[in-house]
C-alpha cells in the first residue's frame, strides 16, 4: 500500500499538467479582429523589409474570386494596364516614404490600421537611431494575382517582384543587416481595395505580405 502512493501522485501531477497545457493552448489560440498584436510585425527582430502584415479581414459567405475579365462587369472603367502602372508608381512611393520616415504623402491612400503599423516600425527605427536604405535596382514584374468581390468592394492583389539593395545601419553607421553591394530578390503581395460604383477612382492599400 505504501508503494502505491508515489504512483497515485504521478497520475495526479500528470492530470494537472495536461489540464495546464490545454488551458495554455486555448489561450494562445485565441484570435480576433480587435487583437492589434496580430496585425503588427515583430519590431524586436531586425527585419527591415517593407512588409507590414495585417490580419485577415472577415469575409461574408458571398465572397468569391473573380477573374480579371469579370472585374469589368463590376467596374467598366477598370484598365489593367493603367492600374498596374499606377500600382508600380505607388509601390515605389511607399517604399521611399517608408525609408525617409515621412508618410504624409501616402497616408490618404492606405488603410488606417496599415498606416499605423508602418508608423510604429518607423518610430522604432528612429528611437534606435538606425538608418534604413532600400534601393530598387530592378522592377522585374508587376502583375495581378487575384481579384475578389467583398460585399460592395473590389479587392485586387498585385505581385511585385523586384531586385533591391537593403541596408540597415546603427547610430554609429555600422551595417547591422543587409549588404550595400548585393541586391536581393523580393516578392511582395499588396492588396488594394475600392468601393464599387464609387466616384472616387483611387484605390486604397489595405494589406501587404510576403509572396
Amino acid at each position: 500500500m505504501h508503494l502505491s502512493l508515489p504512483f497515485i501522485d504521478i497520475i495526479i501531477f500528470a492530470i494537472i499538467a495536461i489540464f495546464l497545457v490545454y488551458r495554455l493552448k486555448s489561450i494562445l489560440g485565441q484570435n480576433s479582429d480587435g487583437n492589434e498584436q496580430n496585425n503588427k510585425i515583430d519590431i524586436s527582430k531586425k527585419d527591415f523589409n517593407n512588409v507590414v502584415k495585417l490580419g485577415d479581414r472577415q469575409s461574408d459567405v458571398n465572397d468569391r474570386k473573380t477573374n480579371k475579365d469579370a472585374i469589368h462587369i463590376e467596374d467598366p472603367t477598370f484598365n489593367e494596364k493603367e492600374f498596374l502602372k499606377g500600382a508600380q508608381n505607388f509601390f515605389e512611393m511607399v517604399i521611399d516614404c517608408f525609408v525617409k520616415g515621412d508618410l504624409k504623402k501616402i497616408e490618404m491612400y492606405i488603410d488606417n490600421k496599415l498606416i499605423k503599423n508602418f508608423q510604429s516600425v518607423i518610430d522604432e527605427r528612429l528611437q534606435e537611431e538606425e538608418t534604413l536604405k532600400i534601393n530598387i535596382t530592378k522592377m522585374i514584374s508587376v502583375e495581378i494575382k487575384d481579384v475578389k468581390k467583398l460585399k460592395n468592394f473590389l479587392r485586387v492583389s498585385v505581385l511585385f517582384e523586384t531586385e533591391q539593395i537593403k541596408v540597415l545601419k546603427d547610430k554609429k553607421g555600422k551595417i547591422i543587416d543587409g549588404d550595400q553591394k548585393k541586391s536581393i530578390l523580393v516578392k511582395d503581395l499588396w492588396t488594394f481595395e475600392k468601393k464599387i460604383q464609387s466616384k472616387d477612382l483611387n484605390w486604397i492599400l489595405v494589406e501587404t505580405s510576403d509572396a
